[in-house]
């Protein structure tokens, strides 16, 4: 596909979801905005440009929202769907 991502890319990002993930099912949401915050910026400066790339960033930005919303009501089930989902859109090693 043209937009795969390299590999060392491919490497940190799969890190920084798997720890979001467990972040956010061990309660830990500090961590879990850490993380999400930085797959985020791995994305926007390291993926090439497409389809992939702007699901991932639109699935970081939905995490982050969901982490920190304005009516005080976090939705870690939610987010960590949105986690899975950015997972599944990257290729197997």
């Amino acid at each position: 596909m043209a937009d795969d991502p390299p590999a060392d890319v491919l490497a940190v990002l799969t890190q920084l979801l798997a720890e979001t993930r467990t972040a956010l099912a061990e309660g830990d949401r500090e961590t879990a905005r850490e993380t999400v915050s930085s797959a985020e910026t791995v994305a926007s400066n390291k993926l090439p440009g497409g389809e992939r790339r702007d699901a991932l960033l639109h699935g970081c930005g939905r995490v982050r929202s969901l982490l920190d919303p304005e009516d005080g009501d976090i939705e870690a089930d939610v987010a960590t769907e949105y986690v899975a989902a950015m997972e599944r859109r990257l290729p197997e090693e």
